[in-house]
């Protein structure tokens, strides 16, 4: 679902000045100001309440952040079980994010990203209601950043922090008509960095030159100072969005899925690192890009497939059959994940059938 889109970065606070306010309301109450970062002590611990942050509420079924709130969208972003997503950021007065053309950008002390996430009763029907199950915080503190998950209520009037995770059995209508259930996860603490590390450190994943670059989105975000040292938006990487034709041959856009679904794990300071198998964009190597490449794992994980992908042959790849998997020692991604991306996985094949080549036997 697209979001109203990015939204002009009108006030804010210094960290100094949030030290001293006094804890803020939802900003549901017209009555009493609500400033984003709340008190100011999000950046020694999370808050236990999303309200408190100031940054997004739900009302009438639909995902309202604060007008200090910066709305923004992702050229191919994580595919989550189908879920609709709402994404915002906010920034303390006088600070800014660094630009940085090859991986996220420098946030300062006091950042707050949200991610929200729902899912429509039917996905055919832009009218029909959002069940939001989940917002997701990143917070940027002195010592990096740190993830924190939040549950929303059967009300959709609360969200509350949920540590341990779990998991949510959700039942929809999607695109094709058909009807569908999704085992949402909602992630524990522990479970964050199997997505967000990145050389020991935790780190957002979607906020970077190649997926902002959309719709003159990053120039705006300049224009607010949300951004500073970004070139004019030509000069800027884009990656191609998964599902549009025109931004891109089935290549580019397999390759661009790819990288948004895969390579924050697939890369130099990932978790699966040692795998050998680099998925972004920016790979030349063949080999690293899985083609011929014998895999690490193993039976089931591998149904004795013998090459990552092997070109012509989809069915013959181990990553359109993880792809294709649901069991959870065999699905990938690891997490997020608990039905297929059957249009996904259709690009990705049709990407593989188009190379030329073959392997050793």
């Amino acid at each position: 679902m697209r979001s109203a889109g990015p939204r002009l970065l009108t006030l804010g606070v210094s960290l100094g000045a949030l030290l001293a306010l006094a804890p803020s309301c939802s900003s549901k109450n017209a009555s009493t100001p609500c400033t984003p970062g709340g008190d100011g002590s999000y950046v020694n611990a999370a808050y236990d309440d999303l309200a408190r942050y100031c940054m997004v509420s739900i009302e009438n079924g639909k995902v309202v952040p604060s007008s200090e709130a910066v709305v923004y969208e992702l050229n191919t972003p994580l595919f989550s079980d189908y879920a609709t997503k709402v994404r915002t950021v906010w920034l303390p007065k006088g600070t800014s994010a660094t630009y940085a053309s090859d991986g996220v950008f420098d946030f300062p002390v006091g950042a707050i990203i949200t991610k929200s996430f729902g899912f429509p009763k039917d996905a055919r029907d832009p009218a029909s209601p959002v069940t939001w199950v989940e917002t997701r915080v990143m917070l940027r503190a002195a010592d990096g950043w740190k993830a924190v998950s939040y549950q929303w209520d059967d009300a959709q009037s609360s969200a509350k922090q949920k540590p341990g995770g779990t998991v949510v059995p959700i039942d929809f209508i999607d695109a094709r008509g058909t009807a569908a259930h999704a085992s949402y996860l909602l992630p524990s603490i522990n479970q964050c960095p199997k997505c967000h590390d990145n050389g020991g450190a935790l780190m957002p994943i979607g906020p970077r030159a190649a997926q902002l670059n959309r719709d003159d989105q990053l120039a705006r975000w300049s224009a607010t100072g949300l951004v500073t040292g970004a070139p004019p938006s030509d000069k800027v990487p884009r990656l191609p969005v998964w599902d549009d034709p025109a931004s891109g041959a089935p290549s580019d856009r397999a390759r661009a899925y790819l990288d948004g679904n895969c390579a924050y794990c697939h890369s130099a300071g990932g978790e699966a690192r040692t795998t050998g198998l680099f998925l972004s964009m920016a790979e030349t190597d063949p080999t690293h890009l899985g083609v011929c490449k014998p895999p690490v794992a193993a039976g089931r994980a591998t149904s004795n497939l013998l090459y990552d992908i092997v070109p012509g042959k989809p069915d013959e790849s181990i990553v359109v059959y993880r792809m294709q998997a649901t069991e959870p020692s065999v699905a990938m991604p690891e997490l997020g994940r608990s039905i297929v991306h059957t249009e996904a996985v259709a690009l990705v094949r049709q990407w593989i059938e188009g190379l030329a080549g073959s392997c050793p036997p």
